[in-house]
Formats: C-alpha cells, sequence, structure tokens
C-alpha cells in the first residue's frame, strides 16, 4: 500500500515539474521584437532585432544621424534583450490611440513568438507593460553604437 501511495506522489510531482514553463522555454519561444519610431512627416525609425540579425533603418528628414545597417547579432546580446520580456505580461498590455502621419509621433512595437504576434501603438505610461516595452526601446536604441 504504502508502494502505491509513493508512486502516486512521485507521479504527481513530476506532473508538476513537467507543466512548469521556466523563463528559458518563455524567451526561446520568442522569434523577433522590433521598434518602430514615426515622427508625422519628419520621418521614421526602425530597429528589428531576431535570434541571428539586428536591423536598423531610417527614412525622413529628420533621421540623418540615425544608423542603417542589418548585421549578425551575438548570442549573448539577443539573450539579454529577450530575458526581459514576459510573455504574461504582453497579454495585459494595451495600446493607446494611433496618431498617425499629420496627429505626431508614434511609438510601435512588434514582438513575434511561435504561436501569436504582438503589436503595441503608444502604450500609455501607467500601464501594465509600459516598463517591460520602455526596457526593451532601450535595450535595442544601445544595440545600435555596437553593431554600426
Amino acid at each position: 500500500m504504502k508502494i502505491i501511495k509513493i508512486g502516486f506522489v512521485l507521479s504527481a510531482i513530476s506532473l508538476f515539474l513537467l507543466s512548469c514553463k521556466t523563463t528559458a522555454q518563455t524567451t526561446s519561444s520568442i522569434k523577433s521584437v522590433s521598434y518602430r519610431h514615426t515622427m508625422g512627416r519628419g520621418g521614421a525609425t526602425f530597429i528589428n532585432a531576431s535570434k541571428d540579425s539586428l536591423e536598423s533603418s531610417a527614412r525622413g528628414g529628420r533621421t540623418e544621424e540615425f544608423p542603417s545597417f542589418k548585421k549578425k547579432i551575438n548570442t549573448k546580446d539577443w539573450t539579454k534583450l529577450v530575458s526581459g520580456i514576459d510573455i504574461s505580461i504582453l497579454e495585459k498590455t494595451q495600446s493607446g490611440e494611433r496618431r498617425g502621419h499629420y496627429d505626431g509621433p508614434d511609438q510601435i512595437f512588434t514582438i513575434v513568438t511561435d504561436s501569436k504576434e504582438y503589436e503595441f501603438y503608444n502604450v500609455p505610461v501607467g500601464s501594465v507593460g509600459y516598463k517591460q516595452l520602455e526596457k526593451l526601446k532601450t535595450e535595442l536604441n544601445n544595440l545600435l553604437p555596437q553593431y554600426k
């Protein structure tokens, strides 16, 4: 009888451990992240990072100093970039209003995972997910000088 109870407890514990998701499992499901900043009629900048490349481009009048390139990204930088992204928080994040071409700048984040694509426009400062996306924007911008 004890052997059956021990077997049942061990199988329940192993089932629990197998159903848990670790941080490595959730970050490996992220395929790419991108940040676009549109400045109305003043132009736009774009940064896209995937597991194997980092791409940056700019168009328009106010973007002369913004670097444009496409280079291979190293694994350490990619891991650091996606380790701060919590997909459960992305599920709760709400976009703000789109300003469009004439009404002013837009900040657009796109995060592609194995199962879903998330796109956020002008996330309000106090909302869920704002700090996470702001950190992502800072880290993407900090990668540019290393790769240009």
